[in-house]
């Protein structure tokens, strides 16, 4: 392009996320072909959350006539940080700079404000965005551009006592036919706590009485609720990101869920403190009912940046187990309790660097109404990247000297290794729904108590 041959934005350690109060350092590299008189270079970094919709009117549908249609704007825009210094030259003044044949580096810093930012994001009618961008300024010419998008994260420790309560939540339908009305199915359900960060899995407690003549099948679907305002305005979006069936349910008979685990994806943490775009999450229940309109009942989460450091219990949680509450003839899930020590590893598990993953919403071009593509050096694409929890193995330590020579084989000796199938208790994806084959526990409701051990066999 021109006597510039490169132009390019390198951070230090190549790193893309920070959080509100670090410091973005790097370095612009600019390889030149020949002499080039510029008068500046700035660079400039930026973080605005943008919204932007449209909507069709009728100038005469209040009158009761045809009138015209036009389209009206909601827009709307908050900026977080824009700040800018100049590398080498002046702004002011008809000063000139040279820069000679060959490569040239120049050092730069920026530190992000401390609260005041949000975490990047990439919506339909939205975005939160951060870039830093470098300018060759040149006398009486356009200049040259080159733009370095980066990941901003707010974050949402989910080891707070608010985030690790549970979320619980009951509701009931009478399914009717004609003049008959049957006996209702009901559904109890409790999440092990109320924030997770992405990687994790969001561990559901439930119990599914059907009291029609029906089969009827439950789903656990993982929403994300998108929400966009302007100018007084509002626009929600709701997006599935990730579903998990059960096995249909006989009628007359009772279903349990035991810790049935819906998966949460590389998405954007919860957004909660931008005034114009904001991000919840919700498990909605469905209960799937044949000629009847589905029953629903749907549970907040909170989708976090800071793992969960309390280990999940070694065996089922005492949560899961059925019993019978008194002077009723419907089973009811037991209130948690703390879990017992033995359930516990003995240590916390090591808190380590946090891992990231591209968001599954995909890549989006950073250009906007200020830059032409023409003078860009670069890619402009961009996708955002959010904490994620890699699920490894936990660290074991080496064997003993003795153990490792009991077990010590030659090249010549090894046996060809066994595969053995994999077999898992739940089926998931993402934007579908499938089967999953965890344990369904199914129970008559005329009978009077469910045991503990009846269902502990079963499990």
């Amino acid at each position: 392009m021109g006597k510039v041959k490169n132009l390019e934005i390198v951070l230090s350690g190549n790193r893309t996320v920070f959080q509100g109060g670090e410091v973005v350092r790097g370095k612009l590299v600019i390889e030149i072909e020949k002499v080039l008189k510029i008068r500046w270079i700035r660079m400039t970094i930026r973080g605005v959350a943008r919204v932007h919709w449209t909507e069709s009117r009728n100038t005469g549908a209040r009158l009761g006539g045809y009138g015209m249609l036009y389209t009206e704007h909601f827009q709307a825009e908050v900026e977080y940080v824009n700040k800018k210094i100049i590398l080498l030259g002046s702004e002011t003044g008809e000063a000139r700079e040279s820069l000679a044949e060959g490569r040239h580096e120049y050092r730069f810093s920026f530190t992000l404000p401390q609260n005041s930012v949000a975490t990047s994001f990439e919506g339909k009618y939205g975005s939160i965005r951060y870039w830093l961008k470098a300018e060759l300024g040149k006398p009486w010419s356009f200049a040259y551009k080159t733009k370095k998008p980066v990941t901003v994260i707010s974050p949402i420790d989910i080891n707070r006592s608010e985030f690790m309560e549970p979320v619980e939540g009951a509701v009931e339908k009478n399914v009717c036919c004609w003049w008959c009305v049957s006996a209702p199915v009901t559904a109890e359900i409790r999440t092990d706590r109320k924030g997770y960060c992405p990687g994790e899995s969001i561990a559901i407690s439930a119990l599914f009485n059907n009291g029609t003549r029906r089969h009827i099948t439950p789903h656990a679907t993982l929403y994300q609720v998108q929400s966009f305002n302007a100018n007084g305005k509002s626009r929600s979006r709701a997006i599935k990101l990730t579903t998990v069936s059960g096995v249909a349910i006989p009628p007359g008979e009772t279903g349990y869920w035991d810790a049935q685990l819906l998966k949460v994806p590389a998405v954007s943490p919860s957004i909660l403190n931008c005034q114009l775009i904001k991000v919840d999450y919700q498990v909605k229940i469905t209960l799937q009912i044949p000629g009847a309109c589905n029953l629903y009942a749907d549970l907040p989460v909170v989708i976090g940046t800071v793992p969960c450091r309390r280990p999940r219990p070694r065996t089922p949680a005492i949560s899961s187990i059925i019993v019978h509450a008194p002077n009723t003839e419907t089973p009811h899930l037991r209130p948690i309790g703390p879990p017992a020590y033995h359930d516990l590893d003995e240590e916390l598990p090591y808190e380590a660097p946090p891992t990231y993953a591209e968001c599954i919403g995909g890549a989006v071009d950073i250009l906007d109404d200020e830059d032409d593509e023409a003078q860009i050096f670069g890619s402009t694409s961009y996708t955002p990247m959010y904490t994620y929890v890699y699920d490894h193995p936990r660290y074991l330590p080496p064997p003993r000297y003795l153990e490792a020579t009991s077990h010590q084989t030659s090249f010549d000796e090894q046996a060809e290794p066994e595969h053995h199938p994999m077999h898992t208790g739940v089926s998931e994806t993402t934007n579908s729904t499938v089967r999953s084959a965890a344990p369904i526990v199914y129970r008559q409701s005329s009978e009077s108590f469910v045991s503990l051990s009846d269902l502990t066999s079963v499990i």
